[in-house]
């Protein structure tokens, strides 16, 4: 391994120096890690997700590279996308390692390698949500083995639905179908060149398998719920009658086959008995794959 840089140097004189070449400023709502402590706390959490130098890790958005540089020094083989040349052009600058390949490339719509074990990123806060998209598409058709992300804490809290029932949205049940998702560290916008105007947070997303999803559709649990929490003041039974053509067509429903459904739902039991007449937050995610096993079924 080569660094041109000094071994350990701090974070904040990696900054400096790369805003100081390129006579620049972040963009792209990038901000800039110059604590070490939330590197160190991100890399820990990486590791506690199996994380060793048999990994491959994919960092999205590694900027001046002050985050790559540590995991290399772990050992993982780490493929890199950054969108931003200046970066890229700095990066291939400041170490040289046979184990890192660098991809001038925008995350969202490049190919990303099959055979990743874990991805890092201290993401632009504005791309979170399709970030994320793309993490859990992967992971359907090639499993990881750990996420570690640095969000807006806000976002943070709607990831781990935190609050019940502030933070409960679709968001969260979406990450909860493929997901443990847990807060590690809240991180001050001081840890930052330029500081944000909010707070940041550590995230992990540990893979898990859910054997309330057996028989039933992620896209319909989605569907059907981020369809609902889109109408929150309304109560479930209100959102269901007005259901959308387009989620329809995922079972190949009729009209008349969904009144027959409706129907069903109003008589459920269980865990179930009462929901028609509550709001979307008010329901557990394992009530959301309930419902969308009764409609499939």
């Amino acid at each position: 391994m080569s660094f041109t840089n000094k071994d350990h140097e701090h974070p904040s004189k990696i900054v400096d120096r790369y805003l100081s070449r390129y006579n620049t400023e972040p963009n792209l709502g990038q901000n800039f890690l110059i604590d070490p402590s939330p590197i160190r706390k991100s890399i820990q959490a990486s590791c506690n997700l199996g994380l060793s130098n048999d990994s491959h890790v994919l960092e999205i958005g590694p900027g001046p590279g002050v985050l790559s540089i540590e995991l290399l020094r772990l050992g993982p083989k780490v493929t890199a996308i950054e969108i931003s040349q200046d970066a890229c052009d700095f990066l291939e600058s400041e170490f040289n390692h046979e184990e890192f390949t660098l991809f001038n490339e925008d995350a969202l719509s490049t190919q990303w390698p099959d055979d990743i074990t874990h991805i890092v990123a201290n993401i632009p806060y504005g791309i979170s949500s399709p970030i994320l998209e793309r993490i859990q598409d992967h992971h359907q058709s090639n499993p990881l083995s750990g996420v570690s992300l640095l969000v807006q804490r806000e976002f943070a809290h709607r990831m781990a639905m935190k609050s019940i029932p502030k933070d409960r949205g679709p968001l969260g049940i979406a990450l909860w179908l493929d997901f443990e998702c847990e807060i590690i560290s809240d991180v001050p916008s001081s840890s930052f060149r330029p500081q944000p105007d909010v707070a940041s947070s550590i995230v992990t997303l540990r893979p898990v398998s859910r054997i309330e999803l057996q028989n039933v559709s992620r896209k319909l649990v989605r569907r059907i719920s981020s369809w609902c929490f889109g109408r929150r003041r309304r109560k479930i039974r209100t959102s269901l009658r007005d259901l959308p053509r387009r989620i329809l067509k995922i079972g190949k429903w009729s009209s008349a086959d969904w009144l027959q459904i409706l129907d069903n739902l109003e008589n459920e039991g269980g865990n179930l008995r009462g929901f028609m007449d509550k709001r979307p937050e008010e329901l557990t995610p394992e009530q959301w794959t309930s419902i969308c096993r009764i409609i499939a079924r």
